[in-house]
């Protein structure tokens, strides 16, 4: 796909997002449900004790519209952007893990807005803001919760989420052509089962993030019938 341009590569992505949509109706109706929540959760972010809280909720949303959009690109077993769908995948899980973090120590506000402000509050803003410290307060809103969160992390870092080989060379094989040997670097895969996974993974990522920012806003997700989705999602017996 190297000798294509950016925009004949922009035109089959969105070629295929859309014949996919057709080939896994299941999987985008779930995806698109979960968007709905964040939409519905993004239009309502007024009197906030936090504003980070909902900033970090909105780009949260982004992000998984993005993987959404990155799994979604799949043409009858033509394309995907595999790998680069978990690297979003795990910005999903990050967003809604600083939201809690600093819903449950508000003070981390200033420590996260400070970052820029001197190479002292730079180390502190790193120091603080670490995916061990988001597990902990996750955990301690629901350990199942936790659980789920840890799994979700470690799957969408092991398959790109950081440069690793399982992410590098999962869309890679071995090229002899003319004596040579070599590696063929696909940006996109032609194998069903591949697609289904990176739809199944996003939405997972969704729904758990759902459920972490459900115990940052918890009234507004009960007043505007975001809980009661999420259970219903959980239940469909997909995720």
């Amino acid at each position: 796909m190297t000798e294509r341009s950016l925009l004949e590569f922009f035109d089959t992505l969105r070629s295929a997002q859309q014949a996919n949509r057709a080939k896994f109706p299941v999987w985008h109706d779930i995806i698109e449900r979960i968007d709905r929540c964040f939409v519905r959760a993004g239009k309502n972010l007024v009197k906030l004790q936090s504003p980070m809280t909902g900033a970090f909720l909105l780009r949260c949303q982004y992000a998984f519209k993005t993987a959404a959009g990155m799994a979604l690109a799949g043409l009858a077993g033509q394309v995907v952007e595999v790998v680069e769908a978990f690297v979003m995948q795990r910005s999903v899980l990050e967003y809604a893990g600083y939201a809690v973090l600093i819903c449950k120590t508000p003070s981390l506000e200033g420590v996260f807005l400070g970052r820029h402000s001197s190479i002292k509050a730079m180390k502190t803003q790193k120091d603080v803001f670490t995916i061990g410290a988001v597990k902990v307060a996750v955990r301690r809103c629901d350990t199942m919760l936790a659980d789920n969160f840890v799994e979700d992390y470690e799957r969408s870092i092991n398959f790109g989420g950081h440069p690793n080989p399982h992410g590098a060379l999962s869309a890679m094989v071995p090229d002899e052509r003319d004596g040579l040997n070599s590696l063929t670097v696909f940006a996109i895969s032609s194998e069903p089962k591949i697609v289904v996974h990176a739809l199944k993974c996003t939405a997972q990522v969704g729904l758990t993030a759902l459920c972490v920012l459900q115990h940052v806003f918890k009234e507004k997700f009960e007043l505007l019938g975001i809980r009661q989705e999420i259970d219903a999602l959980k239940n469909t017996g997909m995720l």
